[in-house]
């Protein structure tokens, strides 16, 4: 089904369609739903089906504890300041957190993204 959406959009960004300046960020979304039938054939000395965006996915997921918990330490550290109300609960605590990281999630999030389409693009 996925395959079938890429190979319907793909004459697009080939050599003569509309968007072939975009060739680049086409490739880049498909790799990185769909794993490529492209294998290194030389300067490697492992070859499997995993590729670089499968293990820094497999990073990401090993971040979420430390990052959750950050989330739930920023709400303590906050609600036992002596001024700040007594007795927050677990999820206030952990919802004040999250809405302090959101902004630099996102932020972080979109400037890797763009900085990783720009270098394609410029490649």
């Amino acid at each position: 089904m996925l395959q079938s959406f890429f190979d319907k959009l793909r004459p697009y960004f080939e050599e003569g369609g509309k968007l072939h300046a975009f060739h680049s960020v086409f490739e880049g979304m498909e790799t990185f739903v769909l794993v490529p039938n492209t294998t290194a054939k030389v300067g490697v000395s492992i070859h499997d089906a995993i590729d670089s965006k499968r293990i820094m996915t497999f990073v990401i997921i090993a971040l979420l504890p430390a990052l959750l918990f950050g989330m739930y330490n920023i709400g303590y550290q906050t609600y036992m300041t002596p001024p700040a109300v007594v007795g927050a609960s677990f999820w206030e605590m952990f919802a004040y957190g999250f809405l302090i990281m959101l902004p630099k999630i996102v932020v972080s999030y979109a400037v890797g993204l763009g900085i990783e389409f720009a270098v394609a693009q410029y490649k």
